[in-house]
């Protein structure tokens, strides 16, 4: 038996002009490793011209909500230079987001996440869920994706 990854969502980042401006330098379809970092560099790095990213992740499958915020907490959690107890604000936003809608995050779920400076908004299928604040975790979420 072999395990695999299985993509359960689709990912769309949305960011200021300044962060596209990133990609500038490097021609369409070439140097592609140095464009995606250029890119997530200038998504993670907050300020005036570039206030927020957002990312929308649309779910392709069923999953069960602790399992996807489980997955996306265990990926921001090596990311983040804050305590632990952000990483599980942020697990508890997603899982009662999808509580909500009966626990399971069906195909055609939508999840938000606005990253800022000062922390992460969290949105489930246009509900708000609440805000974990803490600095560095906005920027440990843009990483993850």
């Amino acid at each position: 038996r072999k395990k695999a990854i299985i993509n359960v969502y689709a990912v769309a980042m949305y960011s200021s002009p300044t962060a596209l401006k990133a990609l500038t330098p490097f021609p369409n379809g070439k140097q592609k490793k140095e464009a995606q970092v250029a890119l997530r560099n200038a998504a993670r790095t907050f300020g005036p011209s570039s206030p927020t990213t957002s990312f929308v992740l649309e779910m392709t499958f069923k999953a069960d909500g602790k399992t996807i915020a489980g997955a996306i907490a265990e990926s921001v959690k090596p990311r983040q230079g804050g305590s632990g107890s952000d990483v599980k604000d942020l697990e508890n936003l997603i899982v009662q987001g999808v509580a909500a809608k009966g626990g399971q995050a069906t195909k055609g779920t939508i999840f938000r996440f606005d990253c800022t400076e000062e922390g992460v908004s969290v949105s489930v299928d246009g509900n708000a869920q609440g805000t974990v604040k803490s600095a560095g975790i906005g920027s440990a979420l843009v990483d993850v994706f």
